[in-house]
């Protein structure tokens, strides 16, 4: 599969992360791509790094455009630009809904592709079934903690999530949103991420779930490799506390989205001992 490709990179106070990792993405996309970066109302000086360097030019209202040319390859580069701050999802809703291929890899700004990661997952994408295709991700350049293969369960009135036991290519619960192709069609079709996840956390958890009930595929490939180098901007912006806390409030959303009659009463039996696992998370960090 030889289709074009969009790249879309959200980004917040993120110049330091775009300058380190941008040429990983460059060496990633192939003739004809795009690499669309969406900057959510960042403080810093990321948009006038971005038009400087990349000599990108006016394409409207709080749009930029340039080229990249790199041997025989010639890359759209675009940036957005959102008035306010918006965070991840609506960043990424709104940076799926601008580009122009039917198929968009999704990155953090401190993830760093391999080059021939698209190599590996397009192919997947010949089936019509399938909805998103998920990296194996390193957490440095030596291997270390690989990720990327995930499950889902039900238990004691709340839906958990882990790591899976093994990284060979099938089957996933979710495709992380930092590093993932989608397709853009698909995706449209099940209203992209939901607002309710707000600000942060579980909102690709599901999106994958949505996707794989109405039977579309999401799966997990491991010879697409990225460097997910944890250096987001989340921690500096809200803190250690409230990040747990966003992940705990958010797993009782997801619960009770798409929790059934019998598993929303063992939720409500439950909730007492979530609480004080929640309470006892949050003094211990």
């Amino acid at each position: 599969m030889s289709s074009p490709v969009s790249i879309i990179i959200p980004t917040f106070n993120g110049k330091h992360l775009l300058e380190k990792h941008l040429p990983s993405v460059e060496a990633a996309a192939r003739n004809g791509d795009e690499i669309v970066i969406i900057d959510d109302a960042s403080k810093d000086t990321t948009a006038a790094w971005l038009i400087e360097t990349y000599r990108l030019s006016p394409e409207g209202d709080s749009e930029y455009q340039g080229l990249i040319r790199k041997g025989k390859k010639n890359i759209v580069i675009r940036l957005l630009q959102n008035r306010k701050n918006l965070r991840f999802g609506a960043s990424v809703n709104y940076a799926v809904e601008q580009c122009f291929n039917d198929v968009f890899l999704l990155l953090n700004n401190d993830v760093e592709p391999k080059a021939d990661v698209l190599t590996y997952l397009l192919p997947h994408f010949e089936r019509h079934d399938v909805f998103a295709v998920g990296c194996l991700e390193y957490e440095s350049h030596e291997h270390i903690n690989a990720s990327g293969k995930s499950e889902l369960w039900f238990e004691r009135g709340l839906f958990q999530h882990r790591k899976a036991d093994t990284v060979h290519m099938g089957k996933t619960a979710w495709v992380a949103g930092g590093s993932g192709l989608f397709s853009r069609k698909k995706w449209q079709e099940l209203g992209g991420f939901d607002p309710i996840f707000y600000p942060a956390y579980w909102e690709d958890i599901d999106i994958s779930h949505r996707a794989r009930k109405k039977g579309w595929r999401v799966l997990f490939e491991p010879k697409a490799i990225v460097y997910h180098l944890h250096e987001s901007t989340n921690k500096p912006v809200f803190g250690d506390n409230s990040m747990i806390k966003m992940s705990w409030k958010n797993a009782d959303t997801f619960t009770w989205k798409h929790a059934n009659y019998w598993q929303k009463v063992q939720y409500l039996l439950w909730r007492p001992f979530w609480l004080l696992k929640r309470h006892q998370a949050t003094i211990n960090t």
